[in-house]
C-alpha cells in the first residue's frame, strides 16, 4: 500500500510573506507617520490606520516588495521536495494584485508550479487535509468544512482559536506536520506487518 499524500494548503499573506509589516511600512512612507507593525493586534487594519489604509493595502507593488517570513522559504521547499505532500498556496487577493502575488512566488519559490496557486475568498471551499493560515475566519470555516486548520501565530490572532492547533513559526510547523503525517505511515507499517 503506497503512503498517502496529504494535501497542505498554505496561505501567502502573513504566513509566507510579511503582509502587515509591508502595509505598515507603505502607510508610514505615504502618510509620514511612524506606526509600528506591533500595533496591528486586530484583523481590522482600519482600527489601527483609519480609512486611508485602503490606499496602500491593495497596491500591486506592495505585494511585490513583501519580505519573506523567517524560515518560510526553506521549510516550504523542504516540505515540497519531500514528496510527502500535495501542496497549494491558497490566497485571497484583489484581482489587480493577482499578477504581483504570482511574481512574488516566482521570485522566492521559483521551483513551485504556478498552477498550484489558488486565488479565492472562500478557502474552506478548497479540499485539503491541512490549512496553515493566520486569518481566524479562514481557520474556523476550514474546521467546519472538515479539514484540520493550523493557526500561524500573529499578533492579530493570539487571543483567538482556543483548542485549534497553533504554531509560532515555520520550524514549529515543519515539526508538527511531519509528526501528524508520520502517524499514518506508522499505522500503515503495522498493517503491512500483520
Amino acid at each position: 500500500m503506497a503512503s498517502r499524500k496529504y494535501t497542505l494548503l498554505i496561505d501567502q499573506d502573513d504566513v509566507l510573506a510579511e503582509y502587515i509589516q509591508g502595509v505598515t511600512k507603505a502607510y508610514n512612507e505615504k502618510y509620514h507617520t511612524n506606526i509600528p507593525a506591533s500595533e496591528c493586534v486586530s484583523w481590522d487594519l482600519y482600527r489601527v490606520f483609519g480609512e486611508e489604509v485602503e490606499t496602500v493595502m491593495h497596491e500591486p507593488d506592495l505585494f511585490r516588495r513583501l519580505e519573506p517570513v523567517k524560515n518560510a522559504l526553506e521549510v516550504f521547499e523542504r516540505l515540497y521536495r519531500s514528496n510527502r505532500f500535495e501542496m497549494y498556496i491558497v490566497t485571497a487577493a484583489n484581482p489587480v494584485c493577482v499578477p504581483a502575488k504570482m511574481e512574488w512566488i516566482k521570485k522566492y519559490l521559483p521551483f513551485f508550479p504556478t498552477e498550484r496557486m489558488i486565488f479565492c475568498q472562500r478557502k474552506y471551499m478548497i479540499k485539503g487535509d491541512f490549512l496553515l493560515d493566520d486569518g481566524m475566519h479562514n481557520i474556523e470555516d476550514f474546521k467546519k468544512a472538515g479539514g484540520t486548520p493550523i493557526i500561524f501565530n500573529r499578533p492579530h490572532n493570539e487571543l483567538s482559536g482556543q483548542g485549534i492547533l497553533r504554531v509560532k513559526d515555520w520550524l514549529e510547523f515543519e515539526k508538527l506536520i511531519m509528526q501528524l503525517c508520520c502517524v499514518d505511515e506508522r499505522e500503515q507499517d503495522v498493517e503491512k506487518a500483520i
